[in-house]
């Protein structure tokens, strides 16, 4: 090629002055377009308003605005989001560690029976014969420690649940709870079993084998798309508690959540969170009233499941108390007096000394 040609092919590929893009044509930094958040506000979820094609109507998880639909549904990690309100504070006027018991049940709960295996040894024949997953992942212990102390910021918590193990006889997951501002305000680890479905027991009716409590977030089926909650005002509220809140008779603490088709879970047992909720209501009840407390730690281990159509009833007593912490003992159980769950509870002067 002459120099020349050269010459003339690269004036050719020069940019006119018709081409050049002017000022007003450039990408301004407010046009740039940005990721979208993780998650985004909550202000009024769509799934709050509608009508449930069951007819169930509200749900645990609508009491405490908790959005049953996995962010990132898969077997190695589920995220939930719920709407923080006054349906979540407690008697010191700010958020409770027991009001994140929905949130990290559904969550831990959910991922496990993602990773729940297709059948294991000892599996019945006739397991999974209704068309659904034979084995359950079944809630059996709990542990919830609030990292940073409440208030925390809003509108949202966000609750990432990772699986941490599994076997042929259950699995293990954690659970991260973080505000708004991203800071981390509680962990809570869960351990599961695996337990089978048997013939008999169709999952439409809700019939469950005996002593098999589905755990949080498992016993669904289905998204939610109830009625929206009334506006609570409080965390007794939405449990249904506001006239009867925990009472001390002795040196016990009671609180008693009469049968409520609201927290029923699709097994017709009380659903796992609310339980924790009411084990940690029912230490105010024992903390003096010009001292109140807050809760830095729960440990739950489910015994047998509630019967939704029975009231359960909490009781509490001190186990230790000095002058920076209190230990509680908490259990729940029906009319039989035969435990649902047993706690133990560890909380804290809600003021520092010398305040």
């Amino acid at each position: 090629m002459s120099r020349s040609s050269a010459t003339r092919t690269t004036a050719s590929t020069r940019t006119t002055p018709a081409q050049r893009t002017t000022p007003a044509q450039r990408t301004t930094p407010a046009q740039r377009t940005t990721p979208a958040p993780d998650t985004p506000p909550m202000a009024v979820p769509s799934w709050w308003g509608a009508q449930r094609g069951d007819g169930r109507g509200e749900d645990a998880r609508s009491r405490f605005r908790v959005d049953p639909r996995p962010r990132t549904p898969t077997a190695l990690g589920v995220r939930l989001v719920a709407q923080l309100g006054p349906w979540l504070v407690g008697a010191g006027g700010e958020p409770t560690a027991g009001a994140l018991g929905v949130l990290v049940d559904d969550a831990l709960g959910r991922l496990v029976q993602l990773a729940s295996p297709p059948d294991g040894p000892g599996a019945p024949e006739s397991a999974g014969s209704y068309g659904v997953p034979s084995v359950r992942a079944v809630l059996t212990e709990l542990s919830l420690e609030i990292v940073t102390r409440p208030p925390w910021s809003g509108p949202h918590l966000v609750a990432d649940a990772r699986l941490r193990g599994r076997d042929e006889r259950g699995a293990v997951a954690v659970c991260e709870v973080r505000d708004s501002a991203g800071r981390l305000a509680a962990l809570a680890t869960g351990r599961f079993r695996w337990a089978y479905r048997m013939t008999g027991n169709n999952p439409s009716t809700g019939d469950s084998p005996a002593g098999d409590s589905p755990a949080g977030g498992t016993h669904s089926g289905g998204t939610h798309s109830g009625p929206r909650s009334a506006p609570h005002g409080s965390l007794l509220e939405a449990l249904g508690l506001a006239a009867a809140g925990p009472t001390r008779h002795g040196e016990l603490g009671r609180l008693i959540l009469p049968g409520h088709s609201v927290f029923t879970t699709a097994a017709r047992t009380v659903h796992g969170g609310v339980l924790l909720c009411l084990s940690d209501l029912v230490t105010d009840a024992l903390a003096g009233a010009d001292s109140p407390e807050r809760t830095t730690g729960i440990r739950i281990t489910h015994l047998r499941p509630a019967q939704a159509s029975q009231p359960v009833t909490a009781t509490a007593e001190t186990i230790h108390r000095d002058r920076v912490s209190a230990l509680y003992r908490v259990t729940t159980a029906g009319p039989s007096d035969r435990p649902h769950t047993l706690a133990t509870i560890t909380r804290e002067p809600a003021r520092p000394r010398g305040l």
